[in-house]
């Protein structure tokens, strides 16, 4: 029999998946300010550290909206598929494996 998990826990994984996207724009805000403010003179204006920080803390906060997004995906679809399989069949299979 196929399951449905309840409309609750789709919309705490929809809250989560629009969260992480908020904080995505907020690191791309700030990023591509510090980029914007470097120039040919002054290259070492702005800590490179810093704008790969952001950079990879947004790539992370995007990896995690996916996520979340497949979870209210799945959990509004009737189906036997577990969470990771549900991952693999709809071509997602790098999001595998993660922490929830």
């Amino acid at each position: 029999m196929a399951g449905q998990m309840d409309e609750q826990y789709f919309d705490e994984k929809k809250g989560l998946a629009l969260e992480a996207i908020s904080g995505v724009n907020k690191d791309v805000a700030e990023v591509t300010s510090l980029i914007a403010a470097t120039n040919y003179a002054m290259s070492d204006l702005v800590d490179p550290r810093l704008v790969h920080e952001l950079l990879k803390s947004a790539a992370g906060r995007l990896d995690a909206a996916r996520r979340d997004f497949e979870k209210a995906r799945w959990a509004a679809a009737r189906t036997d598929l577990e969470f990771e399989q549900w991952l693999s069949a709809h071509g997602h299979g790098d999001l595998r494996y993660t922490q929830d």
